[in-house]
C-alpha cells in the first residue's frame, strides 16, 4: 500500500515523498541503512538537503569517497554555485539548470573559464551511483543533466622529478630529528619511509602496523582517500621496523600531537631546513618514497601502486616511471 510523507525542513519549503512496496535493496546501488520503501517523487528539494544526502549516506555496491573527501567535494560545489549567485541555503536543486546570459550552462561556463580540475571534484556528487541513489529517493535528476553530460579533460599529472641535492638535504636534516624532535622524526618516517599523506599521518596508530600470513610488513590506512573502510599497504621492512621501535601501545597514535604540527610546523621545517620549494612539502616526501620503492623493485609500478595506495597502476606509472633504465651493451 502506498504511503505519503511530508517533510518541512524550512517554512519556505514543502516537498513530498511518495513510496511504493518495492525494496531499495533490490536496486543495483542499495543503501546500507535497511528500509522497505522506495521514494518516487520529491519537489523543491533545497540544495543543502542534497548535500546532506551525499555526505551522510553510503552506497554498498561500489567503492566511494571517505567522509573528508565528500565534505571537500561539497565545499567545491558550493564555491562554484556561489560564483553564479546561487546560495545553497536558500535555493533548490532546480538552480542546477541555470544558464548564463549567453545561454551557456553554468557548469560549462565554469570549465571554459577555470578548467576541469575544480569541476571534476565538485561533480563527484553526481557520480553514477549517486544519481541512482537520488532517483531512489524520488529526486528529479533531470536538474543535473548538464552537469552529468559535461565533458572534462583528463587529469593533468606532472611526472615526479627527484633532485639529488634536495634528497641529500632531506635525509641529513630529518635524520637529526631523531634525537631532537621525535614527533617530527616519525612524521618523516611515515611520509618518506612509508609514503603516507599528511591526513594519514594524523590517524596512524602503532596497532596499524602488522604482518600478513606471508610475513609481509603492512600498515592499515583507515578511511583511505580511494574509498572503503581501510586499505592495507605493503611497507619497506626497514622503515616499518624503525617506526615500530618507538611503539608504546597498539592504541597510541604514532605521532601524538596537534594537527598544526603536521600540517604547518613540519612543512615549514621542510621548506626552511631542507630547501623544499614544492607547494606540498610533506607530499614531496611521499613522492620520494614512491620513486624509491619503484626503483628498488625493478621499476615495478604495481608494487609502488600498492605501497602508495593509488587507485590505479596507470596513475602510479604516469607519476613515477621516469626514463627507463637501460643495461650497458658493452
Amino acid at each position: 500500500m502506498a504511503c505519503r510523507v511530508t517533510f518541512k525542513p524550512k517554512p519556505m519549503y514543502t516537498y513530498t515523498l511518495q513510496t511504493e512496496n518495492k525494496l531499495i535493496g533490490e536496486s543495483p546501488y542499495p543503501m546500507i541503512e535497511s528500509t522497505s520503501t522506495r521514494v518516487e517523487s520529491r519537489d523543491f528539494l533545497p540544495i543543502t538537503e542534497l548535500f546532506n544526502i551525499y555526505t551522510s549516506q553510503r552506497l554498498v555496491a561500489k567503492r566511494q569517497a571517505n567522509p573528508k573527501t565528500k565534505r571537500n567535494n561539497v565545499l567545491r560545489m558550493e564555491q562554484i554555485l556561489k560564483h553564479y549567485g546561487i546560495n545553497p541555503e536558500k535555493h533548490d536543486i532546480s538552480q542546477f539548470r541555470r544558464v548564463t546570459a549567453e545561454g551557456i550552462p553554468i557548469c560549462e561556463d565554469w570549465v571554459a573559464r577555470r578548467g576541469s580540475n575544480e569541476m571534476r571534484q565538485a561533480r563527484s556528487i553526481f557520480a553514477k551511483g549517486w544519481i541512482q541513489r537520488y532517483r531512489q529517493l524520488g529526486i528529479d535528476v533531470s536538474c543535473f543533466a548538464n552537469w552529468i553530460a559535461l565533458s572534462l579533460d583528463g587529469v593533468e599529472v606532472t611526472p615526479f622529478n627527484p633532485d639529488r641535492r634536495e634528497l641529500r638535504s632531506i635525509q641529513a636534516q630529518c635524520q637529526e630529528l631523531k634525537t631532537r624532535d621525535k614527533q617530527m622524526y616519525l612524521m618523516y618516517c611515515l611520509a618518506f619511509g612509508l609514503g603516507l599523506r599528511s591526513s594519514e599521518i594524523q590517524r596512524a596508530k602503532f596497532g596499524d602496523l602488522h604482518e600478513d600470513f606471508d610475513g609481509n610488513k603492512l600498515i592499515r590506512i583507515h578511511a583511505p582517500k580511494s574509498g572503503g573502510d581501510f586499505q592495507d599497504r605493503p611497507c619497506d621492512p626497514a622503515w616499518w621496523e624503525e617506526i615500530l621501535s618507538f611503539k608504546t601501545t597498539d592504541d597510541a597514535f604514532i605521532v601524538p600531537c596537534q594537527e598544526d604540527r603536521i600540517t604547518r610546523e613540519f612543512p615549514g621545517f621542510l621548506r626552511r631546513r631542507c630547501g623544499i620549494t614544492d607547494d606540498r612539502p610533506v607530499h614531496r616526501l611521499r613522492k620520494y618514497c614512491g620513486h624509491r620503492v619503484m626503483r628498488a623493485n625493478g621499476n615495478n609500478a604495481f608494487i609502488a601502486q600498492r605501497a602508495l595506495g593509488h587507485s590505479s597502476v596507470e596513475m602510479t606509472a604516469r607519476v613515477y616511471c621516469g626514463q627507463p633504465q637501460l643495461t650497458r651493451s658493452f
